[in-house]
């Protein structure tokens, strides 16, 4: 696996590099803010929609978390865009023997307060109008290998355009603090991924029946 090796020069120049991307959006708006854990590493799972979301989540572990920043990316995608290692970037490779090394390893930075680990846990990129999230496997042998307890925070990233020439990002985000099993995790967010799809349809206040 490819570990991440952080340098403060190139994370100084992902900054700007965050802000540029991020004037692809009319706005950025993060929903229901959460409170950093400060005894406890941050592991938080957003649908996987867009070139764009690691960027966000950059900006949302800096900004709002501020957190150590820390991504799980696929090894083939991190081999091509090998300068996110240096930023936070680590990988996995599904159809190795390394994804043991991976999860593990995910697992030890979890156990670090001043870290944010961000892991998709659709795998790879999918429709954001999907009625369901599906999670791999991983993210709970992720959880398993942790020696301390883990702050887990559900992140939804949806858009618009409405009035707006460039698109209107809102993140919804929850913490959860129920059960660490793939069928509760998955169902909590599905429940809330679907509530946060009903809030976005409801802005601009269309008619009720168009809604139901």
């Amino acid at each position: 696996m490819i570990k991440d090796k952080p340098v403060k020069i190139i994370q100084w120049f992902f900054i700007g590099v965050e802000k540029f991307l991020l004037r692809h959006f009319a706005s950025v708006k993060y929903l229901n803010e959460p409170t950093a854990s400060q005894d406890k590493g941050t592991l938080v799972l957003m649908n996987h929609v867009s070139f764009l979301d690691g960027a966000i989540m950059h900006n949302f572990c800096r900004r709002v978390l501020k957190k150590r920043f820390k991504v799980m990316i696929l090894e083939e995608q991190l081999k091509v865009f090998a300068l996110l290692k240096y930023v936070g970037g680590f990988s996995v490779n599904r159809k190795s023997r390394n994804v043991i090394e991976s999860i593990e390893y995910a697992a030890k930075l979890l156990d670090d307060p001043k870290n944010a680990v961000v892991i998709f846990p659709q795998g790879e990129l999918y429709s954001m109008h999907l009625n369901r999230i599906h999670f791999e496997n991983g993210l709970i042998h992720v959880l398993n290998k942790t020696k301390k307890p883990v702050q887990i925070i559900f992140a939804v990233f949806l858009i618009d355009y409405l009035d707006s020439l460039k698109p209107k990002a809102r993140i919804y985000l929850q913490e959860y603090t129920g059960e660490n099993t793939q069928s509760a995790m998955q169902d909590s967010y599905n429940e809330f991924y679907n509530d946060c799809k009903k809030q976005n349809r409801n802005f601009h206040k269309p008619p009720a029946w168009v809604t139901e």
